[in-house]
């Protein structure tokens, strides 16, 4: 049973995603209606054959799936893909499909090669109140990064439209006002989920007295996220920088948000103690 699923099931999700990688790929050379709705529908096959791996890793470890980190790559790759899915059945997002594609992709892959089964981890990783901290920050780091690839569709069809170059991907994108409302979406429920699971955090280190180093190191790169995140939704919310430069700043938060998730990842499994 180990065998089935913490390797052939997810090789076999890297081959199902891929697939679906290819037919969004050939949608690009080619436009074709009926594909892409069959397109879509595989997508939700796809999503929902990842939701039955998760659960079973679930069920076999009596723990959600965040004990290793191949577990955590291979859980945030199912909530980015679980927001593309839900936003795709509210605005066709044609070619934009790509880009969470292939992170979903290099997220199992990675999975694969670091190791998806529990061997050995980290008390910290435990528990009921430590899994829902986690999902919420993984679910938070997935729109996010979501409101990071609305932010890159954004960017190119603000300068095919002030340039005038509209090239071949301006009818292959949603349409600008589409794509900086969902932008906007993304970053204000990524917001409140990283700001309520660095409360409960908070709480819990309050009431449980689980004050240990590793913890606060955790905390420290957590709040240094949410800092970030508030100025930008600020921003967003005042409209200072501008569509177009509140898209280039998801763009670069994105980025920032893989750079600290990683450094807290190994603060949590190779015991930094910063």
């Amino acid at each position: 049973m180990n065998l089935i699923v913490y390797l052939l099931l997810p090789a076999l999700l890297v081959l199902v995603y891929s697939g679906l990688l290819a037919m969004w790929l050939q949608l690009a050379g080619r436009p074709d209606q009926q594909l892409e709705r069959r397109a879509v529908r595989a997508g939700w096959a796809a999503l929902a054959l990842y939701a039955i791996w998760m659960a079973l890793v679930s069920l076999q470890q009596r723990q959600v799936p965040v004990l290793t980190v191949g577990q955590l790559l291979a859980f945030l790759g199912l909530l980015i893909w679980a927001d593309q899915t839900y936003v795709q059945h509210r605005i066709r997002q044609r070619l934009l499909v790509v880009l969470p594609l292939i992170t979903v992709i290099l997220l199992l892959l990675a999975a694969v090669v670091v190791g998806i089964h529990p061997n050995t981890h980290p008390k910290a990783m435990s528990g009921p109140w430590s899994a829902f901290h986690i999902t919420l920050s993984l679910a938070g780091v997935a729109m996010l990064l979501g409101s990071g690839v609305f932010g890159a569709g954004a960017m190119i069809l603000h300068r095919q439209i002030t340039h005038r170059a509209f090239g071949p991907l301006f009818g292959a994108l949603p349409p600008l006002g589409d794509m900086n409302r969902l932008r906007s979406f993304a970053l204000y429920v990524g917001w409140w989920m990283i700001t309520i699971s660095l409360a409960s955090s908070i709480v819990y280190m309050i009431i449980a007295n689980a004050g240990a180093p590793i913890f606060f190191a955790h905390l420290h790169v957590m709040f240094g996220l949410w800092l970030v995140i508030s100025v930008l939704t600020l921003s967003e919310k005042r409209n200072w920088l501008g569509q177009y430069r509140q898209a280039r700043m998801s763009v670069v938060l994105s980025a920032l948000i893989l750079l600290m998730v990683m450094a807290s990842v190994v603060q949590m499994f190779l015991g930094g103690r910063a």
